[in-house]
């Protein structure tokens, strides 16, 4: 009886220290390309669920801001092809998450 009650409390102790990061439960991810004069991004939470209706910035490469918008019910936004040759896509999605996507227009 005591090896096991000493295995439940290491088994116990194991548990609570083991490391927890509830922010990748929820992780965001935004992602762009070109394609002829207009660039598409899709964006969607890491348990695979799409970012609907979540604000969308998009920077040239001096920092200043080009456009936002809102992506559809599916997480996808589009936008005609600024001219600057690198851009940075600034995803705000729901409860604070955000995420970046860098995109060099060649």
């Amino acid at each position: 009886m005591r090896i096991g009650g000493l295995f439940f409390v290491a088994a116990a102790l194991l548990v609570c220290l083991s490391p927890v990061n509830p922010v990748w439960a929820h992780k965001v991810h935004v992602f762009a390309w070109v394609e002829g004069d207009k660039v598409y991004t899709e964006s969607y939470f890491s348990d695979g669920n799409k970012a609907a209706h979540s604000r969308i910035e998009v920077f040239d490469s001096y920092g200043k801001l080009l456009l936002a918008g809102k992506t559809d019910g599916e997480g996808k936004f589009s936008f005609k092809l600024p001219a600057s040759p690198a851009l940075r896509i600034v995803l705000n999605a729901s409860e604070g998450h955000t995420a970046e996507f860098n995109l060099t227009v060649e």
